[in-house]
């Protein structure tokens, strides 16, 4: 075969079929034909060219169509299996897609049609937009849906909304966090799609973060840091308003009794009654908390007068006159001790705090049911309710064989480095019938019937005791400080007694101060001054306490043999603001330095009364301002809580 010179066969592009037609010249064949058959020929190629192309762009599209399909059934599969609800939404307001989980969310009937369209229910097409809801109100998107939209349409960009709310069906609300992204062909926003999720874990999680951070869990009051906040909030606007903040620091009488009796589960249904009638005796805009254990604190804010913080405090009394009946049936009368302190100009809130603290002791020593103004003394007690004495003294007969006697520690700290150095042991009675009654209540009649040398030899040997059990368990010397009455020093064998109790426990004699008060040491000051130097031969530490309150004078102090000279806390309560005791305090401290005896400043309450007695340069210091007397776990806890504990010897060097 060959072609005639000048004729091509014609390429056919696009893919199409090749067709190749040679036009053999034969001898019998005319020209003309061969024109005319070679017309046909090319008409037919031009025909195969132009259909060509068409089938291999059907083949495309059917593959791209398979590929939608492919890639569709994957999105319907991915959103599908989604937590979070997925919407889409035209520009007209239809609802073109949801998934699974925001049907599930919104309380929305199925998915229908191939389009993945819902079946919107009724209650939400009168939420959607109006021109939507008129054309296509079975698909038509409510407003919590269409105004996010039409905002990323508008904006072309994706908008998040953190925390809003959605409706269901039953017309209930759940708060989600969204994000709606518009959807653009040819550059031009054809609709939005919303992806949502439901936060009600996450807001219920917040809000019970929220509860623990400031109200009590078992109570539902106040706690400790929102009292404290709201504390610093009052005094604030106290100081501009000119107004006074009271205080009212409450205490349940006996509830340890209640705890042991009953079990912690009805000491707990205790507390929340007691807390709920706290909450109705109070005015509105004060604030009831629970401070922690069986203490309660309520803020009065905005009062004008100590006169209007005791009518809210006898309210307070007043309401738990009634006994209260647990879900048991049984029957509780309950009471609380109350101290009244009301701010003065420029105080602290720990400075209020201790002195409603320090009113409420001298409220317990009146009885159960008792209020204490923190300015008055004994006499300016405005309700209390004395023991009986004769029910008393009966009582008392036997108090130490029933084991009804604690014994509570307060530390001692350095000035120097604020450090512990020491614990003084005090002792409380808890009797059954009254509850924790203070060595105010009891002392006088213990050395009235004559059980005080036996109490106090109780004290003593515990104390010791447990003295060596803290030295074996922090690695380091305590000292600890425990008082003798004038009858006991007076006994004959009463550096037998001591040397005895040394010898059982283990404890080294330096490391026990024995402390006599005033009217003690001065009782009978030959044989006191007998009796020290023996015990002080011991190489028992000894201690004058309440120094400044009887009538001795610095002549009889330099006479007797004291390591330890404890200031009375009438001196350090004026001592940062009236120079009289403050100049007495100086001397004292002066005396003391000369003597070799270390300083102790009693019943520090505040900052400024710390930063004076430093500035004087006493040595130690005890009080409320570090803390309250504490039952023996409790003050161990203190002890293991320290990040850094230094357990010194209260008196190992002349100036610690």
């Amino acid at each position: 075969m060959y072609l005639p010179a000048g004729e091509g066969v014609p390429e056919l592009s696009g893919g199409g079929a090749f067709l190749a037609v040679f036009w053999r010249r034969r001898g019998h064949g005319s020209a003309r034909r061969a024109g005319k058959d070679r017309s046909r020929l090319r008409a037919r190629l031009e025909t195969l060219v132009s259909v060509a192309p068409d089938a291999d762009r059907y083949a495309e599209l059917e593959r791209q169509k398979d590929e939608l399909e492919r890639q569709k059934d994957e999105l319907s599969v991915i959103t599908s299996s989604l937590g979070e609800g997925v919407c889409a939404v035209s520009e007209r307001g239809e609802i073109t897609f949801m998934n699974p989980s925001g049907a599930d969310m919104l309380g929305w009937d199925s998915l229908s049609g191939e389009s993945g369209a819902l079946a919107v229910h009724a209650a939400h097409a009168a939420h959607a937009a109006p021109a939507a809801h008129a054309a296509h109100a079975a698909h038509a998107a409510p407003a919590f849906l269409m105004e996010p939209a039409k905002r990323a349409m508008a904006l072309r960009r994706s908008v998040t909304i953190h925390d809003t709310r959605f409706t269901r069906v039953d017309g209930s609300h759940f708060p989600t966090t969204l994000t709606a992204s518009p959807v653009t062909g040819g550059g031009v926003p054809s609709g939005a799609v919303i992806v949502f999720r439901d936060i009600s874990e996450r807001k219920a999680f917040e809000e019970q973060l929220a509860r623990h951070a400031f109200q009590d869990p078992l109570t539902g009051l106040a706690n400790r840091r929102l009292l404290l906040d709201h504390l610093d909030h009052a005094l604030s606007q106290a100081e501009r308003t000119g107004n006074h903040v009271a205080v009212l620091f409450c205490d349940i009488d006996r509830f340890k009794a209640v705890n042991d009796e009953l079990g912690h589960q009805v000491g707990d249904e205790l507390l929340r009654v007691i807390a709920e009638r706290l909450r109705g005796a109070i005015r509105a805009g004060d604030t009831a908390s629970r401070f922690g254990g069986d203490e309660f604190v309520i803020l009065l804010e905005g009062v004008t007068s100590a006169e209007d913080a005791d009518r809210v405090a006898e309210e307070v009394l007043a309401v738990l006159q009634d006994p209260i009946t647990l879900s048991t049936g049984r029957e509780v009368v309950a009471t609380l001790s109350v101290g009244v302190a009301v701010s003065e100009r420029g105080q602290s809130r720990q400075d209020l705090l201790h002195d409603a603290d320090q009113a409420m002791y001298r409220a317990k020593e009146q009885g159960r049911g008792a209020l204490a103004s923190r300015s008055g003394t004994d006499s300016a007690v405005v309700a209390a309710r004395s023991l009986n004495r004769p029910n008393r003294d009966t009582a008392f007969q036997h108090v130490v064989d029933r084991g009804e006697m604690e014994i509570h520690y307060q530390p001692l700290v350095s000035l120097s480095d604020r450090r512990i150095v020491g614990a003084e042991a005090l002792v409380r009675w808890n009797d059954p019938d009254h509850g924790i009654l203070l060595p105010g209540q009891f002392i006088r009649l213990a050395e009235r019937n004559g059980s005080i040398v036996g109490l106090e030899q109780m004290v003593l040997e515990q104390a010791c005791r447990q003295a060596k059990t803290w030295q074996r368990e922090f690695g380091a010397t305590l000292g600890i400080c425990v008082n003798l009455s004038a009858l006991h020093v007076q006994q004959r064998n009463v550096t037998d007694h001591v040397a005895g109790v040394l010898e059982s426990t283990g404890l080294a004699p330096s490391q026990l101060c024995l402390e006599l008060s005033e009217t003690v040491a001065l009782h009978d000051v030959v044989v006191t001054s007998s009796v020290l130097r023996e015990l002080h031969a011991l190489g028992v530490r000894l201690a004058i306490d309440d120094f400044g309150t009887g009538h001795s004078s610095f002549g009889y102090l330099a006479r007797l043999p004291f390591d330890v000279v404890k200031i009375d806390q009438s001196f350090v309560h004026g001592v940062h603001d009236d120079p009289v005791k403050s100049a007495i305090v100086s001397a004292v401290i002066a005396l003391a330095r000369t003597m070799g005896a270390c300083t102790v400043g009693e019943g520090v309450e505040s900052q400024t009364q710390l930063e004076e007695l430093t500035g004087l340069g006493c040595d130690v210091a005890q009080g409320f301002y570090f803390a309250r007397p504490l039952p023996t776990a409790a003050f161990g806890k203190m002890l293991t809580a320290s990040a850094e504990v230094d357990l010194r010897l209260l008196g190992s060097t002349k100036t610690a």
